[in-house]
């Protein structure tokens, strides 16, 4: 029983406390604190240590805030050391401080604050490299945190993250050699290889023999790990006399698995159900399926499975999932990637902070949906973040896995294995509770589970467990049918598959057309074909989302920017609120949040609104720019509780690991400028710009420029695509000519192009053509010569070779794959150039440019006409005065050499047109606060990642130059 004295509470009798309550919160772990001898070898007392049979223990340091020698100091003194009965050493050590105004707390006052889960702690995260040795502390700055956080550390550090990934790998080398040795096996006996190799590309999904029993083996390892742990742990088979292999070992004659033996266990826990994950392992280990010696192969899969459960984590870590990613090849094919554990962690933790509100039983409730599961990683984190919730508001169900896995969790895939590795992953979080089924589906309608974006279908099948269903069109009440109503969903946690048709990829889900355009006809118009599959997900999850439900996706960052993605931006500010963005702007490489989809990519949360507003409004929109992702599951938990404690009333500030602002615009589905920006200050800049003005940050003022801010479409109108114009030699033959290169060609053709860009010898805005063309559709080239000009945009800038954004000919050419022509009046068309060439231009198009590539600003067609621009068009004195500067320095800015667009900070070439651009927006470019201003602007945007692609020539150039200049 706690005593309180007067006050003055010391920091080992706060250990004590917050080990008593550690002892409380529905784990099944046990916390001691400030005892002696529990380190090997040596007399030190580390302050807490919370122990769980065979997991790693949780070591926490604590130290009062206002002391000099801070709790870090102690945790580094723990690594690489063992704990007394332990045999591997710490690799992560928490580190917190305990708030001071604690000290003056007696004993039940400060067991109060935790039982309330007061906001008293700070954590640092301390762990040491096991290759190296080196130790990292992170964050920096320690985080706020409250006492269920602290038991969200605990967790992790139960599981040591560099052993997981070493073992994970060191497992799926060995099921791919068990695979070799199945298909060697099975080949051995020539007349049933041709029927059992088939069967097990039939069952598997794979083309190649050798993937198939590879993949084989993975499922069997699955059901074999199921196997084990409910044998240990379920207490129903248990009572049926399910055995383990190791048991089954011991039962046989010889000591060794047969397929007979493993089958009949496999049926005994298909009896209770369990369906999900056994039903496929069954039809692929049927009898006579591995060939004369079977035996080999699941001795192997016995070891590798008692190697998996030895190290305790599959409470936290998706191993099915793990596994999956590191044997499959072509993931890219069938749109299967796995999303990587610690942004896993980061967006679902992130997400289900919007249900802090709800009470225990109202969470025990919520109905979690992913329409594209893969692997389960993501529902797995979803779930996990649900029940630790629940657990922290008292919440005690002893059946809640079963009430969650029966009723409340929808997970849906076209890919058979898919489902099963998601319903492994969900019955990993508790294999000490059955369940009796489960609405986990394999999508068998061509539309698969983008079927939903009809609003009158509700059934969706085929429910894994259930046999010889069919998809069904209504409302259903079958058996192998689940339904899921228009809003029926509190949350839709889901990283879609990105692809749509185009060359060298086939699209897995087709018969899109009748379920998009339900869609439409009842007004839910996210879905945009060029934007892809991902669209359409988002279009599910709005028509199935319960008002206050949450929208949490895993994206293309093309999302932010691409035009075609303009509808599904607009309806997301529509009907949603509370919109957070999160980007990963650091790295040379590209920056996926998946573990390899390689494309840059964005998380995006948000809340469906209490009723759907008949039209668009202004939202407020929370950007969140990481320059350094969660290495961690720990770090992804941390991002996400500091990102949800950011002030609904801060509109700019830092992160531990970034920056964020907040931003909105006037009209609907802009694209998101802030989003991917590594810069709070260039944010500022680029959003002044877009709205008429000049943001010094220096300076912290504006001045508004002499000219309103338009669409290019506006003052220009966009040639025709470089399908209708043409096709390289040796293409396709579309189109009304092939272009072939100049330099190939004896006599120059009448019929000349910019089709290529070469950052090598286009370096000044005069340009020459590229290509010439041979006529391959006469009528379409008679009309095609109609739209020759002498102005050029290039669609896929590449910030770090290319200098030219808009490039100008001497006389009247065709467009090309990578420039397009732009009809415009020439006097406008030389002021739309030396802007769009300007660091003016480059940091609206570095807003507006899709960034799905490191160094790139890409721009769809369509995207073209809403690039913003000055209205250098208009007739009025500033427009005529901007026409008229740039008619006076057109020609000689136009011959002036320049560097590639990301070393604009010591281009003097591109500083000239600057300033002339200046002059044109009504600035005095011999003003030293403009020129410093100017300065800044371009040290900011060669700064930003995506500018300068972490290019070592450019970053080095621009250290130097900053070292310099001051």
């Amino acid at each position: 029983m706690l005593s309180q004295p007067a006050g003055n509470l010391h920091e080992h009798t706060a250990n004590t406390i917050i080990a008593r309550w550690l002892n409380t919160v529905g784990r099944n772990w046990t916390a001691a604190g400030d005892r002696t001898r529990m380190m090997a070898g040596s007399n030190e007392r580390p302050d807490i240590i919370v122990s769980e049979g065979g997991r790693m223990p949780a070591v926490i340091e604590c130290e009062y805030d206002d002391q000099t020698r801070p709790a870090i100091a102690d945790a580094r003194q723990r690594l690489g050391k063992m704990l007394v009965g332990e045999n591997r050493p710490l690799t992560e050590v928490i580190a917190v401080g305990i708030a001071a105004a604690c000290k003056a707390d007696g004993d039940a006052q400060f067991y109060r604050r935790l039982e309330r889960n007061e906001p008293i702690f700070t954590v640092q995260l301390v762990s040491q490299d096991q290759d190296d040795g080196s130790v990292k502390i992170w964050p920096d700055t320690p985080l706020p945190a409250t006492p269920d956080d602290l038991v969200a550390y605990c967790e992790y550090a139960q599981v040591p993250q560099a052993v997981i990934d070493r073992e994970s790998a060191d497992i799926a080398r060995q099921v791919a050699a068990a695979g070799q040795r199945l298909r060697d096996s099975i080949s051995l006996t020539a007349t049933a290889a041709a029927p059992t190799l088939a069967t097990l590309r039939q069952h598997t999904g794979c083309a190649d023999d050798l993937q198939a029993a590879i993949t084989a083996c993975a499922i069997w390892l699955i059901a074999i790990d199921l196997q084990n742990d409910l044998a240990q742990y379920s207490v129903n088979l248990q009572r049926r006399n399910l055995l383990s292999t190791h048991g089954l070992k011991q039962a046989a004659i010889l000591g060794r698995l047969t397929e007979e033996d493993v089958l009949a266990q496999w049926r005994i826990i298909a009896a209770v159900n369990y369906l999900p994950v056994i039903e496929l392992a069954i039809d692929t280990l049927n009898a006579g399926m591995m060939g004369p010696d079977p035996s080999a192969v699941l001795e192997l899969l016995h070891s590798l499975s008692q190697q998996l459960n030895a190290l305790s984590a599959k409470h936290i870590y998706n191993f099915a999932g793990e596994l999956w990613q590191r044997i499959v090849p072509d993931r890219e094919e069938r749109a299967a990637h796995y999303t990587r554990p610690e942004i896993a962690e980061l967006l679902a933790t992130l997400a289900a902070a919007r249900f802090a509100g709800r009470t225990a039983p109202q969470l025990a409730q919520l109905n979690l949906m992913d329409a594209a599961s893969g692997t389960g990683t993501l529902l797995g984190a979803g779930e996990r973040a649900l029940r630790r919730q629940y657990a922290a508001r008292g919440g005690r169900d002893p059946n809640l896995h079963q009430q969650r896995m029966e009723n409340h969790i929808y997970a849906m895939d076209v890919n058979g294995i898919a489902g099963t590795l998601t319903a492994k992953r969900l019955t990993d979080l508790n294999v000490e509770q059955d369940y009796a089924g489960s609405s986990i589906a394999v999508i068998t309608d061509p539309a698969g589970s983008l079927i939903l974006l009809d609003p009158n279908i509700t059934g969706v099948s085929q429910v894994l467990g259930y046999r010889n269903a069919t998809p069904t069109k209504g409302s259903g009440g079958e058996s192998g049918y689940f339904h899921i109503e228009l809003g029926g969903i509190d949350w839709a946690l889901m990283n879609p598959p990105y692809g749509r048709p185009r060359r060298g990829r086939r699209q897995v889900t087709t018969g899109l057309e009748k379920p998009r355009a339900a869609a439409k006809r009842h007004q839910y118009l996210m879905s945009h074909g060029l934007a892809g599959l991902a669209s359409d997900f988002g279009n599910l999850s709005n028509i199935r989302l319960a008002p206050g439900g949450v929208y949490s996706h895993v994206l293309p960052l093309t999302a932010a920017h691409s035009a075609t993605w303009r509808n599904w931006r607009a309806e997301l500010e529509k009907d949603f609120q509370d919109i957070v963005v999160i980007a990963n702007v650091s790295g040379r490489e590209l920056q996926s949040m998946s573990a390899d989809t390689g494309m840059s990519e964005m998380l995006v949360v948000a809340t469906k609104r209490p009723k759907r507003p008949k039209k668009w409004q202004p939202t407020e929109i929370l950007c969140v720019n990481l320059h350094h992702a969660p290495a961690t599951l720990s770090e992804g938990y941390a991002m996400a509780q500091e990102i949800a404690a950011i002030p609904t009333d801060s509109r700019r500030g830092l992160l531990s690991r970034g920056n964020y602002t907040r931003f909105q615009h006037d009209g609907p589905g802009f694209p998101w400028g802030a989003v991917g920006s590594s810069n709070n200050d260039l944010t500022l800049v680029m959003t002044a710009l877009l709205n008429g003005s000049a943001y010094d940050p220096i300076t912290l003022t504006a001045s508004e420029l002499a000219l309103p801010i338009v669409a290019l479409g506006d003052i220009a109108q966009t040639g025709p695509t470089h399908h209708l114009i043409g096709h390289p030699k040796g293409g396709d033959n579309i189109g009304a000519f092939e272009w072939i290169p100049l330099n190939e060609l004896d006599v120059v053709p009448t019929h000349q192009a910019m089709w290529a860009a070469d950052g090598k010898t286009q370096t000044t805005i005069a340009m020459r053509p590229t290509h010439g063309g041979q006529v391959a559709r006469e009528e379409l080239a008679r009309r095609m010569v109609q739209s020759r000009s002498q102005w050029f945009i290039k669609r896929g800038m590449r910030w770090t070779s290319q200098p030219t954004a808009i490039g100008y000919t001497r006389s009247l050419h065709h467009g090309g794959a990578a420039w397009t022509a732009l009809d415009v009046a020439p006097d406008a068309g030389k002021a739309i150039a030396l802007f769009h060439n300007s660091v003016f231009g480059g940091i609206i198009r570095n807003a507006y440019g899709a960034t799905q590539k490191s160094g790139r600003a890409e721009l769809q067609i369509t995207a073209i006409p809403g690039l913003p621009c000055p209205a250098f068009h208009l007739d009025t004195p500033a427009a005529q005065r901007a026409r008229d500067l740039a008619n006076q320095h057109f020609d000689e800015l136009s011959e002036l050499t320049l560097q590639p667009f990301a070393y604009c900070f010591q281009d003097a070439n591109r500083h000239r047109i600057d300033a002339v651009v200046a002059e044109m927006l009504g600035m005095d470019p011999q003003n030293q606060a403009v020129q410093d201003m100017l300065a800044h602007w371009r040290i900011l945007f060669a700064s930003e990642p995506n500018v300068n692609g972490r290019n070592d020539k450019i970053t080095a150039a621009l250290a130097k130059h900053r070292a310099k200049n001051g």
